[in-house]
């Protein structure tokens, strides 16, 4: 089924120049240096055995910079995109041509008075991912998604019932390294010249060591991969999620300029990254939310073994969700560049979900480098007002495990 991104917000100008300029090229990133990670301790932690200890690669130096006639970051937001090419939720099953966008105004499930835990109507979990660029031009953006993210956590835990049980992980858009990124024509090229195929480097045939890399969850210190915490959980822990995360959400800006936005979500749950990413994703009883923040066009492979590289990646997820109904179980949204956005794999996996996705532009990068108060804040218009709602929604829709 074909849905249109539900616009955050609606007040933002559409974008106008609808990729009609064919010569229109996205700027290549800088290559720069991995910000480090600070340690963390306390209640909530997960830590997992075996985790990779190696921070962010630094850039080689090459600018790989190309004219960007659409600024790459421009403000408005999508209108046009379109889906997938099978038509299926990922798991071969039809979608609903009914679905017309996400109930914003229902209730959370019901509470069970007497224990004040759910009625067993709805999930019993959610499962948090950000997939955040990490690339040379992302370090405002960044910080201004660490404050922004404690309103967000108020929010999701005041929607849903008490005792559901929350995941948060990150991870980056680099899958293998280069130093250099530029896109012309929606199609990108990095060092030597090389097209975006050539950076999907898989952690089943190699793993390069980078910490939050090839679908890995990131490590800000300590061995902690995810945050585990239930939504009754005290003000210790809460503050425990919000510090932890202001160090995760600043996964640096080291990583590969072929950014690839859609290509780590494939890899989360692959056997591959067991050492840090297990336990992490839960299928029966658990909504699935993908949430991306990347300034530049996604540089997934157009084609990977055969498919559309979309649909390749939302079938390989939709495999960790198959008992509790697919990719019905995952909702997404996120910050997203709209230049290409409806030709590249990012398009073809978040349109064929289980809700219509939440989607918009990345505040100005000026508003975020001098007052990145304000640009948290425009983020909360996603993230807290919009995104929350959807979550409880879908996590009322799911029922807990048999």
């Amino acid at each position: 089924m074909t849905r249109r991104p539900r616009l955050a917000s609606p007040a933002l100008p559409a974008l106008a120049l609808a990729l009609t300029a064919a010569g229109l090229a996205c700027n290549g990133d800088d290559g720069g240096t991995d910000s480090d990670g600070a340690s963390a301790s306390g209640p909530g932690f997960v830590t997992t055995a075996g985790s990779q200890s190696s921070t962010g690669a630094t850039a080689g130096g090459d600018t790989g910079s190309a004219s960007d006639m659409t600024s790459g970051t421009s403000t408005g937001s999508t209108t046009g995109a379109t889906a997938g090419t099978d038509g299926t939720d990922g798991t071969g099953v039809a979608s609903d041509p009914s679905d017309s966008g996400p109930k914003l105004d229902v209730g959370a499930p019901d509470v069970d008075p007497t224990t004040g835990g759910t009625t067993g109507d709805g999930c019993t979990s959610v499962d948090l991912l950000f997939v955040i660029d990490n690339s040379v031009s992302m370090g405002d953006y960044q910080n201004a998604l660490a404050l922004a993210f404690p309103g967000f956590t108020d929010a999701i835990i005041e929607s849903l019932p008490p005792g559901t049980n929350l995941h948060v992980g990150v991870t980056s858009t680099t899958m293998g390294y280069s130093s250099s990124g530029a896109t012309i024509n929606c199609i990108a090229t990095g060092d030597d010249n090389q097209p975006q195929d050539a950076f999907y480097e898989t952690p089943d045939m190699v793993n390069n060591g980078i910490n939050g890399a090839q679908g890995r969850l990131y490590d800000p210190g300590g061995g902690v991969h995810y945050y585990d915490i239930d939504t009754d959980a005290g003000p210790a822990e809460l503050q425990g999620l919000k510090d932890w995360f202001a160090d995760a959400a600043k996964v640096g800006t080291g990583g590969s300029q072929i950014e690839m936005t859609t290509a780590p979500v494939g890899w989360v749950a692959d056997p591959a990254n067991s050492a840090t990413n297990e336990g992490f994703i839960r299928d029966e009883g658990a909504v699935l939310v993908l949430f991306f923040m990347q300034d530049e066009a996604d540089q997934t492979p157009y084609v990977i073994e055969g498919q559309s590289g979309g649909d390749h990646i939302r079938q390989r997820i939709a495999l960790a969700k198959a008992g509790c109904g697919g990719t019905d179980c995952i909702i997404g949204g996120g910050f997203l560049n709209q230049f290409c956005y409806d030709q590249a794999p990012i398009s073809d996996l978040l349109e064929n979900l289980g809700a219509p996705p939440e989607v918009t532009e990345l505040p100005d990068d000026n508003l975020a480098e001098d007052f990145p108060e304000q640009a948290a804040e425009e983020m909360n218009q996603l993230l807290r007002d919009t995104l929350t709602g959807v979550i409880a929604q879908k996590c009322d829709e799911i029922p807990p495990p048999q």
